[in-house]
């Protein structure tokens, strides 16, 4: 039996051993229990539920997963504190649409008390923040719609740096190393800029739509085209490779040896592989109609990922973690579309996970804890 059956029958098992599990966390009661309680810190109301269960599959073991409404969390701080991005109560808000919308601001988030300590707070939206791999510098936008510029804080001082000073798509940039982001412009030239703000074009690749974009070492990988072209760029040879076609997104290991590629398949139909440094196939891990925010663990043992079903006859949709050398998999979260790529703590054992609820015909995010043993 080869992987990809293997993983499906174990999910499905696991989803109706744990289906208990997983529909507590999905829905929140107010009424306090052995297993459940709801807290209110900071005005937020947050529901934690304990649940000491070791999947039958692996040795991954859930301890509990914290349910915060009203923010959204975009990366850890630390193994206590995460970054969120929430609306600004205290100022005026903005008729748009019909609807009253508040900026949204940033903030540093401790989560065993629900403090909260201001980052960046102003009249325009931030959001879409990422810490540097040190976690002193954090990277984020000023967000218009599906645009947004980027700029870098220094965490110690609080001062900001443009990234650029034009604006480029909202959903990418990230962190090449502690001292350098990386992101595409509007016309496909790659730009890497400093923690002062010095900006260098990178690769010029000469085409407009570029997306994807991640350092690994000297390479420099990033997605072009209708057709989904996977391309690395040497930074020290100054070539470029094609490496594979048909990708949608590409999530290094910590270490570079690996690639996890989410590949389309067909319409309507992606997989999850597990490829070489050169992209080429390793294992197939999961398949859906979507597979969303895909993030190795920080010792590259473990793959976290969402995805949506092909159809409504398959198995539910949810978020997973996959033993990468076992294929071995365990349902985490059931039912949820996540908003951003997850984002695992230093230690690897806590794991984050923003989803977006409509409710009372408004859009809302609730961010997830999971606390792994």
């Amino acid at each position: 039996m080869n992987l990809k059956k293997r993983v499906r029958l174990r999910k499905a098992g696991v989803i109706l051993l744990c289906s208990a599990v997983l529909l507590s966390v999905a829905a929140c009661s107010p009424e306090n229990s052995e297993s459940r309680q709801t807290v209110e810190k900071s005005g937020q109301k947050i529901t934690v539920i304990d649940n000491t269960g070791e999947s039958v599959y692996t040795k991954l073991k859930l301890e509990g997963i914290d349910k915060i409404e009203g923010v959204r969390g975009t990366d850890f701080a630390g193994e206590d504190t995460i970054v969120v991005d929430k609306e600004n109560r205290n100022l005026s808000p903005q008729t748009v649409e019909g609807q009253e919308r508040y900026p949204h601001n940033l903030y540093l988030r401790t989560l065993s008390s629900g403090t909260e300590t201001p980052l960046q707070e102003g009249e325009k939206n931030y959001g879409a923040a990422q810490l540097s791999p040190d976690k002193k510098q954090l990277f984020y936008k000023e967000l218009y719609d599906a645009t947004g510029l980027g700029f870098i804080m220094n965490l110690a001082t609080g001062a900001s740096v443009k990234a650029g000073d034009a604006e480029f798509r909202s959903e990418e940039g990230s962190w090449a190393d502690n001292e350098h982001v990386i992101y595409p412009d509007m016309e496909g030239t790659i730009i890497k800029a400093d923690v002062n703000g010095k900006q260098e074009t990178v690769v010029k690749t000469g085409v407009p739509y570029v997306h994807e974009v991640v350092q690994t070492g000297s390479r420099i990988l990033y997605v072009t085209g209708e057709d989904g072209q996977l391309s690395a760029y040497n930074t020290e040879t100054k070539q470029t490779k094609v490496l594979k076609k048909s990708v949608l997104w590409v999530i290094p290991s910590p270490d570079g040896s690996r690639l996890a590629i989410v590949e389309r398949v067909k319409p309507g139909e992606m997989v999850l592989l597990l490829c070489d440094s050169e992209g080429s196939e390793q294992s197939r891990l999961a398949a859906g109609q979507q597979i969303f925010g895909t993030s190795w663990s920080p010792d590259g043992s473990k793959l976290a990922y969402a995805t949506t079903a092909a159809s409504a006859a398959e198995d539910q949709d949810g978020l997973f973690i996959t033993e990468v050398e076992t294929g071995e998999q365990t349902p985490v979260l059931n039912d949820i579309e996540v908003a951003d790529q997850l984002r695992w703590s230093p230690s690897g054992k806590k794991l984050l996970a923003s989803v977006s609820v409509l409710k009372d015909n408004v859009y809302q995010f609730i961010t997830y804890v999971v606390r792994l043993s």
